[in-house]
């Protein structure tokens, strides 16, 4: 079952989420929180939503070797390319290279160009009336990029074919002794010579097989996924929820140079995110933290955290984006939902011992940590998702005045 190649991180050894082979077997790892299905169809389902979140989420572009990552990122499997050879194969078996033959026939596809040329029409009438034809005909051939099609349609299927495929489908070998060099300079060369796009798009994700492919090994270790999901949790969170003009709301600092008195603005601190509800805007911060599968004290965001966001609050107050009982704070933290659980979960609120608290601080000083069931957003995810956004907003607004309500109740 595809279950067996599936893990969910380990939450104190979590340097890979993505999928690897090792000796030639494949291992999917999903990232903290991700509660994992049962039946084949909902895990097939689950492992490309993140196989697509992983490309669509992270900076760099796949098929860049180990050796030259960096922040992280793994991305050595040309992962879109193997897709795209099955895709196509299913849809159109082989790639046929055609000959086109001509012929003076009755039958067949009249070529008018070649037939106005070369035949000699009969007058009748003075009604010009042709009784022979020039007719075309495509003749396949078996040519070498066929061979190099078939082998990289083989190596597709042996990469991602068991996702993919129900049953066990195994296309034939390829007939050609593998020669990277060859190969490439073969596709390249069609590649100048075609207009297709189609054909552009196959020769390409040809390309990548290839240029990927160990001569050394048939079936290397390789991996596409990250070492440091959180890149990709603050991007998601940022895609559903945020606004695109987020640079407007980064405060700077500046230095006056005291020699000639000239003002020089220092780089900005950057929220993950800015949501815009009507006249009410959130500053959230996506936290790729352990505390929704752990929920220990220690796994919270840091003193540092709590301060930039009410320093991001002062500046959205400040600047006059929004009135000040209108701006709130949140860090997003993901974890597992069961299957009768809410989707959010409130669980800890952070203050700083700096601000006096009193029923009339402002909303925007206090900073909630709300937990955002992983599975669902990965499931969901679609760019400014009103859906998702009003339920955030309304969500922190509810809590936040539930646990000011019951604060100074209480000290009353």
């Amino acid at each position: 079952m595809l279950k067996d190649f599936c893990r969910v991180c380990n939450v104190f050894d979590d340097d890979f989420i993505g999928l690897k082979f090792v000796e030639g077997k494949p291992e999917v790892t999903f990232p903290r929180g991700y509660r994992k299905s049962e039946k084949d169809e909902d895990v097939r389902r689950d492992i490309i939503h993140l196989l697509t979140i992983l490309h669509k989420f992270t900076d760099r572009r796949e098929g860049t070797s180990k050796s030259n990552t960096k922040d992280g990122e793994t991305l050595s499997f040309p992962i879109l390319a193997y897709q795209y050879i099955i895709y196509n194969f299913l849809a159109n078996g082989y790639y046929a290279e055609k000959d086109v033959e001509y012929r003076v026939s009755d039958r067949g596809k009249i070529s008018w160009k070649r037939t106005i040329q070369q035949i000699k029409p009969v007058v009748d009438d003075g009604n010009v009336v042709y009784l022979d034809f020039v007719t075309k005909k495509s003749i396949t051939k078996s040519g070498i990029i066929t061979k190099i099609h078939e082998y990289c349609v083989y190596e597709s299927f042996a990469k991602l074919g068991w996702l993919y495929l129900n049953s066990t489908f195994v296309p034939r070998k390829p007939t050609i002794k593998f020669n990277k060099k060859m190969f490439i300079s073969v596709l390249n060369d069609a590649l100048k010579n075609t207009f297709n796009n189609n054909k552009k798009m196959l020769f390409t994700s040809m390309i990548e097989i290839i240029k990927q492919a160990d001569e050394k090994a048939d079936f290397p270790d390789v991996s596409y996924g990250v070492t440091k999901f959180e890149h990709v949790w603050e991007n998601l969170i940022d895609h559903v929820f945020g606004e695109d003009n987020k640079a407007d709301y980064f405060p700077h600092g500046h230095y006056t140079i005291i020699k000639d008195g000239n003002s020089v603005e220092s780089s900005a601190l950057e929220p993950d995110t800015i949501m815009k509800v009507g006249d009410r805007l959130f500053i959230l911060d996506a936290k790729y933290y352990k505390y929704g599968v752990i929920p220990n004290p220690g796994f919270l965001p840091p003193t540092s955290s709590i301060h930039k966001q009410i320093t991001y609050g002062d500046y959205v107050f400040t600047s006059r984006f929004a009135e000040e009982d209108k701006i709130y704070n949140a860090f997003i933290i993901p974890f597992k939902a069961e299957p009768d659980d809410d989707i959010l979960k409130f669980v800890s609120i952070g203050t700083g011992d700096w601000i006096t608290y009193d029923k009339n601080t402002a909303n925007y000083k206090y900073v909630l940590v709300i937990l955002l069931d992983t599975k669902y957003i990965m499931d969901t995810y679609s760019k400014h998702n009103m859906k998702d956004i009003d339920m955030m907003a309304d969500f922190i607004e509810t809590k936040l005045s539930e646990f000011i309500d019951q604060k100074y109740h209480k000290q009353k």
